[in-house]
Parts: structure tokens; sequence; C-alpha cells
């Protein structure tokens, strides 16, 4: 029995080396007349316009990514998404906590003074944050995630979006609406 395991196992893999083979030569050979063929050969000519040699290196973290790459922009986009969700979620959830304190008959007056400022104090962030959000987009035309906790704002730019004139623009936009001095605005350029 074991004999007869041990031999379909061999047979499976000689099968599958048999098939890899197979596979990388006609995939290799330098007389394939296919539709593959046509779209390898103009992906490499439009990669050789470009400047570039099809399966050239790329670094992940680099300045010269372009943001008119489709690929770049869903990034950025699904970064920027899931991060103003969790955002939302942990916000809504400390509202929601925030909530029964001021509801509950057994809290002291002064612990739903204390949820009643931290609700308002929760819900003024939101409002400047997504205030800042709309004009920097607005004024610079970037997508943008702005953070502000505790008199300190932070802002997460997608990559390349980041120069001379937008940072003044940005931390313009920031100080006018929250207040906040500009020794206390962070600007990060988002890597990807």
């Amino acid at each position: 029995m074991i004999l007869k395991k041990r031999q379909l196992l061999l047979a499976t893999l000689v099968i599958a080396l048999g098939a890899a083979v197979f596979i990388n030569y006609y995939y290799t050979s330098p007389q394939i007349n296919s539709a593959a063929t046509d779209s390898v050969q103009d992906v490499t000519k439009k990669q050789t316009e470009k400047g570039g040699n099809l399966g050239d290196a790329r670094y992940v973290i680099s300045t010269d990514v372009v943001l008119d790459d489709a690929a770049a922009q869903a990034v950025a986009s699904e970064y920027f998404s899931s991060a103003k969700l969790r955002r939302q979620t942990v916000r809504d959830e400390a509202a929601e906590a925030l909530n029964d304190i001021i509801k509950d008959d057994d809290s002291t007056p002064e612990a739903v003074a204390k949820a009643s400022d931290a609700l308002k104090d929760i819900t003024k962030a939101m409002t400047l944050e997504c205030d800042v959000e709309n004009l920097i987009t607005a004024k610079v035309g970037c997508e943008n995630l702005v953070i502000i906790n505790a008199g300190v704002a932070e802002i997460i730019v997608e990559n390349g979006s980041l120069d001379d004139t937008s940072v003044v623009k940005i931390k313009e936009i920031v100080v006018n609406h929250t207040g906040i001095p500009g020794e206390k605005i962070t600007l990060v350029e988002m890597e990807y």
C-alpha cells in the first residue's frame, strides 16, 4: 500500500514538472504566433517609449510615482477611504459611549457634564476635519485626510501633491479654520 502511494506521488510530481517545462518552453519559444505575443509586444513598445524596459525594477517607495498611474490612484483612493471609514467608526463608538453616559440615570451630574463636553469636542473636531478636507481638495486638488486632536493637526496628502505653494495653501487653510498655529501642523505625503 505504501509503495503505491509513493509511486502515485512520484508520478504526480513528474507530470507537474513536465507540464511546467512545457509551459515554460511554449511561452519562451521565439516562434510564438498568438494574440498573447502581440499584447506582450505592445506592452514592451509602450514601456520603451516611456523610457523603461519591460521587467525593470521599480521602487515601491519612490518619488517617481506618477499620479496618472491608475494603480497608484486606486491605492491612494482605497487608503483614504478606509482611513476615513476607520476614523468615523471609532468616533461613532466614542459618541455612543458618551451618549450612554449622558442617558444613564445613575450617572453623576459631573460625569454627564464631562461626557457632554467630550461629545461636543468630538462633533467640533469632525466638523473641522470635514471642512478642512473639503477646502484642501478644492484649493490644492488632492485627496487628503485631516486629523485634529488635542490642538494638533496632521494632514496626509497623496503622493506628488506637496510643493511649496500647496504647503502654504494647506497651512493657511488649517490656521484660518481651526486656529491651530502653524508649528503644530504636520503635513505628510503618502508613500506608495
